[in-house]
């Protein structure tokens, strides 16, 4: 995990720490652009509403199957006061346009493989003919008014039919992993924001606590001036960091305006809300030794892997060019009129064909081997993605493992970090009540206070959310395993 930039102090530095926690990972960069998002978990604010439209009940099931979020979650997560991640996330399913989108993909690949089995299902059309004779009459016997119905079954066109059929089924199961592979990406999204969300309240709660600490500072200051203990310049001093908090709360105060509108665009939330933070993660039940099964059974993979499927259907379509082409066809005639002079009446009769017709390519260019040779190119530009798809899987995979396991580490250092600065604070505020030390070694324990404090906090919500990247990245989450989330 990438080290938290440091500033000189204030409130700038929790500004800085915050905009690099929610810019970690491409995915997140895509939805959260201007900064992290910000609300306390504080007191419930009443007023939650959710955006929502309609959404075709088809693909409605196909995203509950992909995500395991049903309408009682939905439910359930409009009527809080104070959001959790579980909450955050099933709104952003059903009222953001993300899995909507990408379910209809999959309806659209079931009609084409429904277009593709009708290939074999004959085609039947009503044929009329109104002929009109010209001025000869020696060629009116050859001029007929006739209404027909025609059919023609095609029973082989080279390979199409076959690899129609091949090629929709592969890209519908493409579009069913695609489904869940997005699912993951939409809770990554969520969960940055709603982890940036926090982060930046906690920055913002700490900021105004030590803007307390310095107010009082400040008190005490002006009673020893007045008693001749401490100078003027002192006063002058922690003014001025007393000012410089100010200005650094309005901006992030600013900041929050900006960010809750962001939040409200990723999971489709209307209204004031405030969040909830969860408990610890449990550690995963896997180890890197587990990675290469793991990383077979990814969403994306699984995609890639078929669309090897996929390509190599269209190479067979183009070889099936070289075959010869069979169908059968028939017609009915219901009405004939045969004029054979002006003054005869006209000859009705029904009558039926029957036909089977069989047609070799011989010559065509070079477009046919063209064909080939672009199908072949498809499906060897289908295998490299397969391995690049596998390789940044498991790379991915590995990255967040060990994100999560620095995060860890890091924790725990922050922790220690944090107790020895608020022991030092404590000791440095009673030597200062002796006048054993100045003001600026007071100032000094308060702003290390106030960054040993940010760093933990924000490290414990670092863990949180490299333990769900890495969740995701295993596929933890999938469907109903998202039931794991809520707990």
């Amino acid at each position: 995990m990438p080290d938290h930039a440091i500033a000189s102090s204030g409130i700038s530095r929790a500004a800085n720490r915050t905009r690099q926690f929610s810019d970690n990972g491409p995915a997140r960069k895509k939805w959260i652009s201007i900064t992290a998002v910000v609300v306390c978990a504080a007191a419930a604010i009443p007023g939650l509403r959710i955006r929502g439209f309609g959404i075709d009940e088809t693909v409605r099931k196909m995203i509950r199957q992909a995500t395991g979020v049903s309408d009682d979650d939905v439910k359930a997560a409009s009527g809080k006061e104070k959001i959790t991640l579980f909450d955050a996330y099933t709104l952003a399913v059903y009222n953001t346009e993300r899995m909507a989108m990408e379910g209809e993909n999959s309806v659209q690949s079931r009609e084409k493989r429904l277009q593709a089995y009708t290939s074999f299902v004959p085609r039947l059309s009503l044929k009329a003919v109104k002929a009109f004779p010209g001025l000869s009459r020696e060629y009116l016997t050859s001029s007929r008014s006739m209404m027909s119905l025609y059919a023609r079954l095609p029973l082989i066109t080279g390979l199409d039919e076959v690899s129609g059929i091949r090629a929709a089924g592969s890209d519908l199961r493409i579009n069913g992993y695609s489904l869940r592979h997005t699912a993951g990406l939409l809770l990554k999204d969520v969960a940055a924001s709603y982890y940036s969300l926090l982060s930046i309240g906690k920055s913002l709660k700490n900021t105004e606590e030590i803007m307390e600490l310095y107010l009082r500072t400040l008190t005490e200051l002006r009673r020893r001036v007045a008693i001749g203990r401490s100078r003027q310049s002192e006063i002058l001093r922690t003014n001025t960091q007393i000012f410089k908090l100010g200005a650094d709360i309005v901006s992030l105060k600013n900041d929050l305006d900006h960010a809750k509108t962001a939040f409200r665009t990723v999971t489709g939330i209307e209204g004031d809300f405030s969040l909830e933070d969860g408990g610890d993660p449990p550690a995963p039940d896997y180890s890197p030794a587990d990675f290469e099964a793991l990383t077979a059974e990814r969403w994306d993979v699984k995609a890639a892997r078929e669309y090897v499927e996929y390509a190599k259907a269209g190479e067979m379509s183009a070889w099936g060019l070289h075959l010869p082409s069979a169908y059968l066809e028939g017609s009915y005639i219901l009405f004939q009129d045969t004029i054979r002079t002006s003054t005869s009446s006209p000859s009705r009769y029904r009558d039926y064909t029957l036909s089977l017709g069989v047609e070799l390519p011989i010559l065509g260019g070079d477009v046919t081997f063209a064909k080939v040779r672009e199908a072949r190119s498809v499906r060897r530009q289908a295998d490299l993605a397969l391995s690049g798809t596998v390789r940044s899987a498991g790379e991915e995979l590995l990255d967040a493992y060990h994100n999560w396991e620095s995060s860890g580490k890091g924790l725990d250092a922050y922790r220690k970090a944090y107790e020895s600065a608020d022991e030092n604070f404590r000791t440095v505020s009673a030597e200062y009540k002796l006048n054993l030390v100045t003001i600026l070694d007071l100032l000094t324990a308060i702003n290390s206070l106030q960054s040993a404090r940010e760093d933990y906090e924000l490290a414990g919500l670092r863990l949180k959310l490299d333990r769900l990247n890495l969740a995701v990245a295993a596929n933890e989450f999938s469907g109903d395993k998202i039931s794991a989330l809520k707990k």
